[in-house]
C-alpha cells in the first residue's frame, strides 16, 4: 500500500480530451459502491466553445478528492483512470502533475 500522509495527492483532467462520457463517475462508483445519493465523482457537461479558433468541448469532472486520497493509496492507478477511453484522467502527486500539464488545457484538483 502507498503511503500518502503528508503528500498533496492531485486529480488532472485534460479538458481538451475529456468526452463527457461518465466513464470515471460510473467507475468511482462501481470500485467503492457508495449510494446514489453521494457523488464521490460528477462529471459536469458544458456547452461547446471556440477559443482561439478551436472548439472546446469542456466537460469537467469533480472529484472528492479526499476520496482520491484514500483510493490511490491502494491502488496508484484506479480504474477511473484505467478506464477513461480518452486517457483525460491523471492522479498523482501535484508537484508531478502541474509539471505535466505545461502547455495543455486542463483542471488540477488538490485537496
Amino acid at each position: 500500500m502507498k503511503s500518502v500522509a503528508g503528500s498533496n495527492i492531485a486529480m488532472m483532467v485534460n479538458l481538451d480530451d475529456c468526452l463527457g462520457c461518465f466513464g470515471c463517475e460510473a467507475a468511482c462508483r462501481e470500485t467503492h459502491r457508495y449510494p446514489y445519493d453521494e457523488d464521490w465523482m460528477r462529471v459536469v457537461r458544458r456547452e461547446p466553445y471556440l477559443v482561439d479558433g478551436k472548439l472546446r468541448q469542456y466537460h469537467l469532472v469533480a472529484p472528492e478528492l479526499d476520496k482520491c486520497a484514500a483510493c490511490y493509496a491502494v491502488d496508484p492507478d484506479p480504474l477511473c483512470v484505467r478506464g477513461c477511453p480518452a486517457g483525460a484522467l491523471a492522479i498523482g502527486a501535484l508537484a508531478d502533475l502541474a509539471q505535466e500539464a505545461q502547455g495543455k488545457h486542463v483542471a488540477i484538483f488538490s485537496a
